[in-house]
């Protein structure tokens, strides 16, 4: 019986810290956490080599600089921003939002709870490097999904911008060179494993034109034409799907332990008084 009381005080402990910790953590935030909330940049550096002109080169390779030995994790917002929710008018809402109640969320602020990251930035340098084509662009196209669930995003806070891009294999976007940090997204649902999508970046004969930020895919882009006169190169992002249970589940656990072990408690009382 003293293991039993040392176990029901343990776990109701845990709820009064599960309780403060969703009290304090609970607010609504105003954009998705991004790479510096999931552990920082991870960027492939593109650049243009053995180029003829290194101000408007005619011909040359794209070049691409990646360390992919570190693998991000798609994670769901309470992972990232625990006790935190959207606004109901965010357009990432429904995708990433949190369930009704999950960590205190509010019915109008509910989503579906995809799992995300954007961690992943494509990056171009043109410092001591070929500049990008005059009336050209780069481009990126999607060749490979490793799961058809996988979704990526062109995401602005300042916009309220969540627009998809990379709808299918052999989808494309034209891409101004600045740092993009597009998001990834999978399902809550998607099983435990590691994901992965391959990219080719490629020079367009098409100028960039675009009022959707660093990324154009209206039909112009996604029916730009490469120039054959540059050598595309390729680029694989993975990432991994782990199932751990954050410190909230934990804490909800023991406070079903809780409630267990007093009602299991409650009936030995009752069926041997003596005790």
């Amino acid at each position: 019986m003293k293991d039993m009381n040392w176990i029901t005080k343990f776990a109701l402990v845990a709820c009064v810290v599960l309780a403060i910790v969703e009290l304090s953590n609970a607010q609504l935030i105003t954009s998705v956490p991004g790479p510096d909330d999931q552990g920082g940049m991870l960027m492939p550096m593109v650049t243009i080599t053995n180029y003829d002109n290194i101000n408007n080169p005619t011909r040359g390779n794209i070049s691409i600089v990646f360390n992919n030995s570190h693998v991000p994790l798609l994670q769901g917002l309470q992972e990232w921003s625990p006790g935190s929710w959207f606004s109901q008018d965010a357009a990432w809402r429904q995708d990433l939002g949190s369930p009704a109640g999950t960590a205190g969320t509010p019915v109008e602020s509910a989503g579906q709870g995809d799992l995300f990251n954007n961690q992943y930035g494509f990056m171009f340098m043109s410092m001591g490097t070929g500049k990008i084509p005059i009336g050209k662009s780069l481009a990126i196209r999607l060749n490979d999904w490793s799961s058809p669930f996988l979704e990526s995003y062109n995401y602005s806070s300042g916009s309220n911008r969540w627009d998809r891009v990379f709808t299918e294999e052999g989808s494309q976007v034209l891409w101004n060179g600045s740092m993009w940090h597009n998001f990834f997204t999978l399902p809550a649902t998607a099983p435990a494993g590691t994901y992965s999508a391959t990219f080719e970046i490629f020079i367009a004969n098409t100028p960039f034109n675009s009022t959707t930020g660093f990324a154009q895919y209206d039909s112009t882009a996604l029916n730009a034409q490469a120039d054959p006169n540059f050598n595309p190169a390729s680029v694989t992002y993975t990432w991994a799907v782990i199932p751990e249970p954050c410190l909230m589940h934990l804490l909800g656990l023991s406070c079903a332990l809780a409630v267990w072990v007093r009602f299991r408690t409650s009936q030995r009382t009752r069926a041997n008084p003596a005790s």
